[in-house]
């Protein structure tokens, strides 16, 4: 069953679906039951609120604060984090915050982390729950946007200490919120998310168009959202690769 019919079916009691004559529909998010649906979910959105990130901060360096629970950018930036775990470029390795024990961080930089290990105790995704484990190229990313779209954050962040990268959540006011008006970013930035990351492109698309909440229209392989008289297209092959992406914006 494609993703498209998971939203919209009758099958799925706990989804609300409200159509109008154009045949465009309203979804709510399923219940994501893997990691990899989680960040499926919450990849478009989470990646835009990286390029605002990439703005705010320019090419300034990074340090990080634990006793005060924050990264610093400069001599000017300072936001409140969460952290989430770390990945170890020795051995390709992930381990959550709340399972280093060694590093002393603080339990309340700890909320999010163990929120997901909460989350995947309670799903069974082992993804959540083993402490340390050995990843794939790009995971870090993956679990950045992941936790991001989940608790809502403004950005993530992957902090390279040379042997590693800590990866933690960011939460300021000092960071624009997206503007949801902007449609013509969807087009750059959705792109560079496919072309930087191994992600299954239509499920990830259409999340997106969820997030900017689009109504939408599946007819073949083609994907439209339409908001305020505006519309974004996505194409895909059999695969559900990205051929296409075009918009009246």
């Amino acid at each position: 069953m494609s993703l498209f019919k998971k939203l919209f079916g009758k099958e799925n009691q706990e989804e609300k679906v409200q159509s109008d004559n154009s045949d465009f529909k309203t979804p709510q998010k399923s219940d994501w039951k893997s990691f990899e649906e989680l960040f499926e979910q919450n990849a478009g959105l989470s990646f835009e609120k990286q390029m605002i990130l990439g703005d705010v901060i320019g090419s300034n360096s990074w340090q990080f604060d634990m006793g005060s629970g924050t990264i610093s950018f400069g001599d000017a930036l300072r936001f409140p984090v969460q952290v989430i775990g770390s990945l170890s470029f020795n051995d390709s390795s992930w381990m959550w915050g709340w399972a280093n024990a060694k590093s002393g961080i603080p339990e309340n930089l700890l909320v999010q982390s163990n929120e997901l290990k909460k989350l995947g105790e309670q799903k069974q995704i082992p993804e959540l729950t083993d402490g340390h484990f050995s990843v794939e190229e790009g995971f870090e990313h993956k679990m950045g946007m992941a936790a991001c779209g989940l608790f809502k954050s403004k950005a993530y962040y992957c902090a390279n200490y040379g042997q590693g990268t800590l990866v933690v959540t960011i939460d300021s006011k000092a960071i624009p919120d997206i503007d949801k008006n902007r449609y013509e970013k969807m087009l750059t930035s959705f792109p560079q998310l496919i072309s930087n990351i191994d992600i299954n492109h239509k499920a990830a698309f259409i999340n997106y168009l969820i997030d900017r909440e689009f109504q939408l229209k599946e007819e073949n392989d083609k994907i439209e959202g339409s908001k305020d008289g505006k519309t974004i297209t996505g194409e895909f092959d059999d695969m559900g690769r990205l051929k296409n992406l075009g918009g009246k914006i």
